[in-house]
């Protein structure tokens, strides 16, 4: 998967809240959360809480999932594993990141 410089910069932006990282992170290690379960890791707000699943959703490095009247987050590998790559890429590491380490 490829992503366009306007999804690059998307995620990036998302990405470059802490808050985000961190709720990222732990949908990671977790799997699949509802907003409530991800408010209880957090010491802020649920609407708070809310605003970053739906950044993250937006920038589609997580999935959102109805089921009845709960929203179930898990992290979107394809879009996420596309993103690092392209980072990868754009930084010039993939050349450094398979050649032998110096020792």
């Amino acid at each position: 998967m490829k992503l366009a410089t306007e999804d690059f910069d998307r995620i990036s932006k998302a990405l470059a809240d802490p808050q985000r990282r961190a709720i990222l992170q732990k949908l990671a290690m977790t799997g699949k959360l509802n907003c409530s379960d991800v408010g209880a890791f957090f010491d802020v707000s649920q609407p708070t809480v809310s605003h970053h699943l739906k950044e993250l959703a937006t920038a589609h490095v997580v999935e959102k999932e109805k089921q009845g009247q709960f929203c179930f987050y898990h992290v979107n590998n394809e879009v996420l594993s596309a993103y690092v790559s392209e980072l990868q890429r754009r930084l010039g590491l993939n050349a450094v990141l398979a050649a032998p380490h110096a020792r």
